[in-house]
């Protein structure tokens, strides 16, 4: 399997975030709000940092040109941060993406879609880990929905969920259950 697409953030400066949209206008100010997310030390900083970039480049399913350099930076965030907020809102980030749309009003976010998804399947190995292996059942439950929001081999996919065991987390034995209906 390959390596995940991830830039650390000592990259962000190579990117010209102004030359891109957002929601809301151009993307300078996304490189702020990821260093926020990856410093943030407690929920409400996470909670905060995670709004400066939901709304902006992915808003109400919408993903905008500003998506597509951000994503290695949340997949290196969700790579390198410990079980708890900051890895659960790069979860939150990622799923929400992978399940967006371009921007009809825009013709350069024609195709995000299909460029974005590689960029978070590249992180497939470690959604897996979180989903089999991780202690805390909410970043099990998040892993269970990238995944099934990315795959796209219903046989592997099935494979998978059938070797997850969900322990005492009802929620995830339902959500299991229901994916493995669908798959």
């Amino acid at each position: 399997m390959d390596a995940p697409i991830r830039k650390s953030l000592h990259e962000l400066d190579e990117v010209d975030w102004g030359s891109l949209r957002t929601a809301h206008g151009t993307a300078d100010h996304v490189p702020d709000a990821l260093k926020a997310l990856a410093r943030a030390d407690d929920p409400e900083a996470v909670r905060e940092a995670y709004w400066r970039l939901d709304n902006y480049i992915v808003l109400q399913g919408t993903i905008y040109p500003s998506v597509l350099p951000a994503v290695p930076y949340i997949l290196d965030l969700l790579l390198s941060a410990p079980p708890g907020p900051r890895r659960i809102a790069a979860y939150d980030l990622l799923i929400e993406i992978a399940r967006g749309v371009p921007d009809p009003a825009d013709p350069t976010a024609a195709g995000l879609p299909e460029r974005v998804r590689p960029l978070i399947a590249s992180g497939r190995a470690a959604y897996e880990h979180d989903l089999r292996d991780a202690a805390d059942p909410a970043l099990r439950r998040r892993a269970l929905d990238l995944l099934t929001t990315i795959s796209d081999d219903p046989e592997g996919l099935r494979a998978l969920l059938d070797d997850v065991d969900p322990g005492p987390d009802e929620q995830l034995g339902r959500e299991l259950e229901r994916a493995r209906a669908e798959a």
